[in-house]
């Protein structure tokens, strides 16, 4: 059994760009470029908290009597943690900018559940395994959001004398929408997003 605690990330970050401007009438071509433009601001990421268990069948101090095992982990996200502040000494025309930001975040984000679960079946140097995660809904579903995402994964494996070969599949489907862009109205309507994807992982190794 176990259980973990993770902090946010917090970063410092800044921004350098320039601005450029330019005409062209009749015969007058007229470009004006600004000096370098630096923002710096810092974000902090959202802290989560994860249990996890792990069953080993066999004798787990023999290698080659390891029938298998199970495990699993269930984690939560507090999406709405994430933060932006300015690091600069206008905090007054900044914090203009950042309170709304970060209220955008609060109204539009919740805390979410994550689990997955696996298991290995060993047959002497063969291991199958097979599994499935999901990730909840990170929305608070203003106008439809949905974040829901699940997947399904099998595998194959060999190991022998330090050397070992995997194949894995990982199947991954959910829906979700998205808005090219907001209005203060509600007359406006999101793409239906359908994801459906697969992959397919190969890892080879050795032990020296």
């Amino acid at each position: 059994m176990g259980f973990a605690a993770h902090s946010p990330t917090f970063y410092s970050l800044s921004d350098s760009y320039i601005a450029t401007a330019g005409a062209n009438l009749d015969d007058i071509d007229k470009q004006n470029t600004s000096n370098e433009l630096i923002y710096d601001y810092n974000l902090n990421t959202p802290y989560k908290f994860m249990g996890s268990f792990s069953l080993l069948f066999g004798n787990v101090n023999d290698v080659s009597s390891q029938k298998g095992f199970v495990s699993g982990d269930v984690e939560y996200v507090n999406y709405m943690a994430s933060n932006f502040r300015t690091t600069r000494d206008d905090r007054g025309a900044n914090n203009d900018y950042f309170t709304p930001l970060n209220n955008a975040i609060d109204n539009a984000y919740k805390g979410a559940v994550n689990a997955r679960l696996g298991a290995e079946l060993k047959f002497n140097t063969i291991a199958v395994r097979f599994g499935g995660a999901y990730y909840g809904n990170p929305y608070k579903n203003i106008a439809g959001e949905k974040g829901e995402l699940l997947q399904g994964t099998g595998g194959l494996g060999y190991r022998n004398r330090g050397f070992f070969i995997d194949l894995g599949y990982v199947h991954s489907f959910g829906k979700d929408v998205l808005f090219p862009y907001r209005l203060t109205t509600n007359d406006f309507f999101p793409a239906q997003i359908k994801n459906n994807n697969s992959r397919v992982l190969l890892t080879l190794g050795f032990k020296i």
